[in-house]
């Protein structure tokens, strides 16, 4: 009799999926391990599929790939299931977004890195539109390219990332804009090139960044757009958000740039710009 209660309990626990074996769910091989920006999605990726009924477990592609290769591979449902990237009408017609920004909007907030000896050519003095007349440095398949030159920049772009930091050393570009939560990290690593961060000018343009799934997968996607809003309603995501990049902002002091604002004509109309939960705003 207790040999039969043993078998009818362990049926019941399979039906009921407590032995069902976890649903793998693959991204981008992360290149560097120590990087907050790559270990922040993570890090809210598997806790917001923690919430889901389905059991899932994150596992790294074999190898790091472009953003422009992944989003090919996903497209074709191929070595990946889901990715982080910025938004733009193109990608949101290729992939199926979960529009809730992950990085809380702040991939539009840019300050640039420049040349240790250039930092009259950014002085607080000059104007906006003298800022503006500057040469830029960003990645060939960045949509933050086609953003700066769609505001007239000049922008050249470079094939790979560290070809950014080497035309700023030699000074053929002026600055690189980077994302306010990716700069502090980056000025400490290429300190010994002579490059530091700007002090004066912030840009901004209405920018969102989110996790894309392939277009039929609207069952991943269900679970990861109803688990963030779970976190949003816990405090679970802001706190995740803050523990990773309150210092990175601080540092900044983003609050005393003068600030160039900048037009998305990229920017999908679905954007939900109105929902004040998802955004991030500088303080006055």
């Amino acid at each position: 009799m207790a040999k039969m209660s043993g078998l009818i309990l362990f049926g019941l626990l399979i039906a009921t999926g407590f032995y069902a074996k976890a649903e793998s769910v693959r991204y981008p091989a992360i290149a560097n391990q120590q990087d907050p920006r790559s270990v922040y999605p993570l890090a809210l990726l598997e806790q917001a599929l923690s919430y889901a009924d389905t059991r899932y477990q994150l596992q790294s592609s074999d190898e790091p790939m472009s953003k422009s290769r992944a989003m090919v591979f996903l497209r074709e449902g191929q070595e990946i299931e889901v990715l982080w990237t910025m938004t733009s009408i193109e990608r949101e017609l290729e992939l199926l977004p979960i529009r809730i920004p992950i990085f809380r909007g702040l991939s539009g907030y840019r300050v640039s890195l420049i040349h240790q000896d250039n930092h009259d050519a950014f002085a607080a003095r000059h104007a906006a539109v003298t800022i503006r007349r500057l040469l830029y440095a960003q990645g060939h398949d960045w949509v933050d390219t086609k953003i700066l030159r769609l505001n007239g920049f000049k922008v050249m772009d470079a094939a790979r990332y560290e070809n950014l930091f080497s035309m700023l050393q030699r000074r053929r570009v002026d600055a690189v804009p980077r994302n306010v939560l990716e700069i502090t990290d980056e000025a400490v690593i290429l300190a010994p090139q002579s490059i530091v961060i700007e002090q004066n000018w912030l840009i901004h343009y209405p920018a969102a960044s989110y996790f894309f799934v392939r277009s039929d997968n609207e069952k991943l996607a269900g679970d990861i757009r109803q688990g963030l809003e779970k976190m949003l309603a816990d405090g679970a995501f802001e706190q995740l958000f803050q523990h990773f990049f309150a210092g990175q902002l601080a540092e900044l002091k983003l609050q005393q740039r003068q600030l160039i604002e900048l037009e998305n004509p990229l920017l999908p109309a679905q954007t939900p710009l109105q929902d004040h939960r998802l955004w991030y705003h500088p303080p006055k």
